[in-house]
């Protein structure tokens, strides 16, 4: 579907510099993208997400410090590549990188692994909580300055993995202040993102009109389809009136040429993966990997939702990727680095049955959804 709708009549194709063409770099990417993915499904999550005592591992740490440091660096002028007014990007040679992808998963991956190791400690506020906590607004403030959408979504999936691992509702409600104040800071005093929000609750004013250009064109592309579409391949829309159209809003694209049918089929594909994850939940007989499933599932979860909501004008336009289908580099390996976890934490659920509880899996209580 990338390849579909990344077809131009702007610009000839130079094959000696593919890298630049969207649609040339995912035919690359994606076999990359299938062997990290089996890779990691071959890996055990046990070996680099923690510790035999439950602590988190050495691996998780170090990754989560590489993370704050690319967001922090990617902030730098002249670091940090300013892409259609957002500097979200860091060059490396002809490749470019989304340091807010990483630090997107491996901050869900390291929640879950602290959750995993406080225990029924995350029941206490500063011994728990505040640590978790912090770690994930330390995280969510830096993405916040350039990415509000992946900021929202990191800030939601990450309170969800401390409450589910432990937390209590009122922990959690002190955050809502915190949660106010960066909205008030990021969205309401920032002209940009507040006209889009005025765009989505006022779409038919003529002052938002070019600002909620996205959103209209997206509609248009849906709403003409009907049930079977125009055909893979004979869209309009993606002839310069829709923008994004490889990326956020590829998934109009994909109602447009394959109808009210096909945009089932895809929303259909992913409720099967959240499926599979609730019974991967339900059947594990250990904590840390139902934690881990939470926080990988959640994550994608909301991010499709996010995504489904922003092309069909249910939520205000922001720059939130379809997991495994919009164009990106980085979303796409680290999406699949992601599933690959899965993968392993299913392969290894029927071993699990047959052994033992751990210690620690016992004191808390663990027994799938029997």
């Amino acid at each position: 579907m990338v390849f579909s709708a990344g077809v131009t009549l702007e610009q000839d194709i130079q094959w000696y510099q593919f890298w630049r063409y969207t649609t040339l770099r995912q035919v690359v990417l994606v076999p990359v993208a299938w062997l990290i993915l089996l890779l990691m499904g071959r890996l055990s999550y046990r070996k680099w997400l923690a510790n035999s005592d439950g602590t988190p591992g050495v691996i998780i740490v170090l990754l989560q410090f590489i993370a704050v440091a690319a967001l922090v660096l990617v902030l730098v002028p002249g670091i940090g590549t300013e892409v259609n007014g957002a500097r979200r990007w860091i060059k490396i040679g002809a490749f470019t990188f989304q340091p807010s992808e990483l630090a997107k998963w491996v901050t869900v991956l390291f929640l879950a692994v602290y959750a995993y190791w406080r225990g029924d400690k995350m029941r206490s506020f500063w011994r728990g909580f505040v640590p978790g906590a912090a770690v994930l607004l330390i995280v969510v403030a830096l993405i916040g300055k350039e990415d509000f959408g992946t900021a929202a979504l990191l800030g939601l999936v990450g309170t969800a993995i401390l409450l589910i691992g432990g937390a209590r509702w009122w922990h959690v409600l002190i955050l809502v202040p915190l949660a106010a104040a960066a909205f008030y800071v990021l969205v309401y005093s920032n002209e940009y993102r507040w006209n889009r929000v005025l765009a989505y609750m006022r779409p038919t004013d003529q002052q938002q009109q070019a600002t909620a250009y996205h959103a209209q064109q997206s509609l248009i592309a849906i709403g003409h389809a009907g049930l079977h579409g125009t055909g893979l391949g004979q869209g309009t829309m993606k002839m310069g009136f829709l923008p994004e159209d490889t990326t956020d809003f590829v998934f109009a694209v994909i109602a447009e040429e394959l109808g009210f049918a096909g945009a089932v089929v895809i929303v259909a594909l992913f409720g099967v993966l959240m499926l599979c994850a609730v019974l991967m939940i339900c059947f594990s007989a250990d904590r840390l990997a139902r934690l881990v499933v939470v926080a990988v599932a959640a994550t994608l979860g909301a991010q499709v939702l996010m995504n489904l909501m922003v092309v069909t004008s249910l939520a205000p336009t922001k720059g939130i990727a379809l997991p495994f289908v919009s164009a990106g580099g980085s979303g796409l390996i680290l999406t699949a680095m992601a599933a690959g976890v899965l993968v392993n934490i299913a392969r290894n659920i029927p071993r699990q049955r047959n052994q033992t509880l751990a210690p620690a899996d016992i004191q808390h209580g663990d027994a799938g959804c029997e």
